[in-house]
């Protein structure tokens, strides 16, 4: 691995466990906050929907998790104070879920973390640097996404020769 690669993980990896130090500091800052990161983001996808609230099925597939770990997660926010479930008036079946007037204060300091964040990290760059750092960002994020899309190919295609060999 050349200088570059090796100072690039290098980067990648401590940035990425800072930003998760941050937020569990951030955490901890608020006083009787007994909430996991997991469970931070997943209010913030509830928050995302405001007062309508959110089905489970769709919060799921929103955060890319399967739908009974969206329910264990959702009663256990339930159990704490932060969000509330109520069944569909369409769907019996179905259940939406939105934040308590508490778990919308969580999901307040949430956001306004990572507001000051942005505005701190745009205070130490100059204009060229801010672009030259979006337009880094945006390529890094698409490298990810297709890097993720390739092996959710390779599970599909993996799952499928399964699925084949035990035809045959």
């Amino acid at each position: 691995m050349d200088e570059f690669s090796r100072e690039l993980n290098q980067l990648l990896v401590c940035t990425y466990r800072n930003v998760g130090k941050l937020e569990e500091g951030m955490l901890h800052s608020v006083s009787g906050l007994d909430v996991s990161i997991g469970e931070l983001h997943l209010m913030e996808a509830i928050g995302e929907s405001k007062d309508k609230g959110v089905l489970i099925c769709e919060l799921a597939q929103r955060m890319e998790l399967t739908p009974p770990t969206v329910t264990v997660a959702v009663n256990k926010l339930a159990l704490k104070g932060y969000v509330l479930k109520t069944k569909s008036l369409l769907d019996k079946r179905s259940v939406i879920v939105t934040l308590t007037r508490m778990g919308k204060k969580v999901n307040a300091a949430h956001r306004y973390f990572h507001e000051q964040m942005v505005r701190n990290i745009e205070k130490l760059l100059a204009p060229a640097e801010r672009e030259g750092m979006l337009h880094g960002m945006q390529m890094l994020n698409q490298f990810f996404q297709n890097a993720l899309a390739e092996l959710h190919d390779k599970d599909d295609d993996a799952e499928q020769q399964s699925v084949n060999a035990e035809r045959v």
